[in-house]
């Protein structure tokens, strides 16, 4: 099952919030969702949600071109870290959609022609294609709200709880 007609390359901290939110293995299961096999290997660990769930991401791996590329993109541009420019890279080139809750890294990759989503539109993505129940997309952006370590401002959380809500009524 899928939640996009393109491929999602995630990043770590979208892996983090849908772990906090109780929906990473679900996510984790779609036919269409991809690590970097890079980002996996160096920036994963217990920190960032479920390492066993994790390990069952798919991967797409970095080409010799599309390093030769984010080695180029360091150089040029000192806000993003080596590893947003790598999630950027393969996205980019291999058209697929950027998972990401960086701002830097949206503002630019949105900037370059690649289209970005982020946790509150995954779990609308989610509860729209009945991956997950109405109620099941609640819970998590409660979840997300009541995590204290969450970067998702709470009046997005609530505004997507209402939407929810108001579908349904």
């Amino acid at each position: 099952m899928t939640i996009t007609p393109k491929i999602i390359i995630t990043d770590t901290n979208i892996i983090t919030d849908l772990d906090n939110a109780k929906l990473l293995e679900k996510f984790v299961g779609l036919d269409n969702v991809y690590i970097n096999d890079m980002v996996k290997n160096d920036e994963i660990n217990f920190k960032t949600g479920n390492v066993d769930i994790i390990n069952k991401m798919k991967e797409i791996p970095l080409t010799v071109e599309q390093l030769q590329e984010v080695n180029k993109l360091t150089l040029e541009e000192k806000g993003l870290s080596l590893y947003d420019l790598i999630n950027y890279v393969v996205a980019h080139e291999n058209n697929c959609i950027l998972a990401t809750g960086d701002n830097r890294l949206k503002k630019y990759s949105e900037e370059h022609g690649v289209e970005v989503i982020r946790t509150l539109k995954i779990i609308e993505l989610m509860e729209n294609k009945k991956i997950i129940s109405e109620k099941e997309a609640i819970t998590a952006c409660i979840n997300l709200r009541d995590n204290k370590y969450t970067r998702i401002p709470e009046i997005n959380i609530n505004e997507l709880i209402n939407k929810l809500q108001t579908v349904t009524s």
